[in-house]
C-alpha cells in the first residue's frame, strides 16, 4: 500500500514557480532592437562600416556648455526644420532626451539644466543625420563626441594623454568650448584663454590634430557677453581668437562661432549661432593647398613603368 504523502506530483505550473525558477526558452521570431542611448565607440566603429559619418569633437572643460550645445541642436529639431536641413534618423534618441530633459518645463526645474557628464562614462557619441532642405537624398551623418571636461583637461598637463583619444584623431571637426561666462569674468578670462591655447597646442604638437581639420573656436553663453560691462570682455575674446588664426591657420582651417544655446532671461534668442556651427559640420573640410611638388629624376625602367601607369 502506497502512502499518499510519498506520492510526487510531477505537473509543475510555471505560474506558480518564482522568476528565477523559470526558464525561458529564446524565441527565434523576436530580435533585440537598439537601446537609442549613447553610442559606445563600438557602437559607433559598428556605424561606420555601413554608412559614411563625420566624426565631430567637442572640447572644453567642466561646466562650459559642451552637452547643451549639443542638446540644443536636437531640441531646434523637435520644432521643425532647422540650419537649412530636415532631421532624417538618429540611434541616440534616448541619449538626447535624457540630456534634454532637465531643460523642459514637464521636469518642474526652476531654470533649465543641463546633467553634468561624468568622468567614469568615459567616450560616448550623439548619433545625428539629417538632409539638406534643396535636396532631400542628400543626407549626411555625425557623430558628437560626449567626453568629461575633467579628461580634456589633464591633456594640458600631461601631452601624451591626447594620443589616446580617438575621437580627436578622427575628427574631421574640433569644436573648442570656450566657456563666456568665465570670459565674462576678468580674474577667469586669462585662464579660460590659456587652457583652450594650450590643449590645442599640446595636440598640435603630439599631432594628434589632422592636418586640414575643422578647428573651432566656439564661445558659449553669449548671452551674457551683452551691455556696456561686458565690452572688454569682447575685446579680449576678439583678440585670443585672431591670435590663435594667425598661429594654427596655416596648418587647420581655423574659424570662430559665438553661439548662446539657452537664454533664460531673453536677451538673444534661443540657438544663437547654432545654425551656422551645424552647417559647418555638414560641410566636408576643404583640401589646405599643396605646394608645388618636385618631380624626381627616374632612373630605370620601374619609375618609368609606374609613370606610364599613373598617366594613363
Amino acid at each position: 500500500m502506497t502512502d499518499e504523502r510519498d506520492e510526487i506530483d510531477d505537473d509543475v505550473d510555471v505560474f506558480e514557480q518564482s522568476v528565477t525558477e523559470q526558464v525561458f526558452e529564446p524565441d527565434q521570431r523576436w530580435t533585440t532592437l537598439p537601446s537609442s542611448a549613447m553610442l559606445s565607440l563600438e557602437d559607433a566603429d559598428e556605424l561606420l562600416r555601413w554608412r559614411e559619418a563625420s566624426v565631430i569633437a567637442v572640447v572644453g572643460e567642466r561646466n562650459g556648455g559642451k552637452t547643451t550645445l549639443v542638446a540644443e541642436i536636437y531640441e531646434r529639431f523637435l520644432r521643425g526644420p532647422f540650419a537649412d536641413t530636415f532631421f532624417c534618423h538618429s540611434l541616440s534618441l534616448l541619449g538626447f532626451e535624457m540630456k534634454s530633459f532637465q531643460s523642459r518645463a514637464e521636469s518642474g526645474a526652476e531654470r533649465p539644466d543641463t546633467p553634468r557628464t561624468s568622468a567614469q562614462d568615459g567616450l560616448r557619441f550623439f548619433h545625428l543625420a539629417v538632409s539638406d532642405e534643396s535636396d532631400f537624398q542628400r543626407r549626411t551623418d555625425l557623430l558628437i563626441s560626449e567626453r568629461a571636461g575633467e579628461i580634456y583637461r589633464e591633456i594640458r598637463d600631461n601631452p601624451e594623454r591626447a594620443v589616446e583619444m580617438i575621437e580627436l584623431r578622427k575628427a574631421a571637426a574640433i569644436a573648442f568650448i570656450i566657456d563666456g561666462e568665465r570670459v565674462l569674468d576678468a580674474r577667469k578670462r586669462a585662464e579660460v584663454f590659456a587652457s583652450t591655447r594650450h590643449i590645442i597646442r599640446a595636440l598640435d604638437e603630439t599631432g594628434t590634430i589632422k592636418p586640414g581639420t575643422k578647428v573651432q573656436l566656439v564661445t558659449t553663453k553669449l548671452d551674457l557677453l551683452d551691455g556696456a560691462e561686458a565690452a572688454a570682455a569682447l575685446e579680449a575674446l576678439t583678440e585670443f581668437e585672431n591670435r590663435l588664426i594667425a598661429a594654427f591657420g596655416g596648418t587647420y582651417q581655423v574659424s570662430a562661432f559665438r553661439t548662446a544655446a539657452r537664454d533664460p532671461d531673453g536677451v538673444v534668442d534661443p540657438a544663437t549661432g547654432l545654425a551656422p556651427l551645424l552647417r559647418s559640420w555638414l560641410t566636408p573640410p576643404q583640401p589646405l593647398p599643396i605646394d608645388d611638388v618636385v618631380q624626381p629624376d627616374l632612373t630605370d625602367e620601374f619609375d618609368r613603368l609606374l609613370l606610364r601607369g599613373m598617366l594613363q
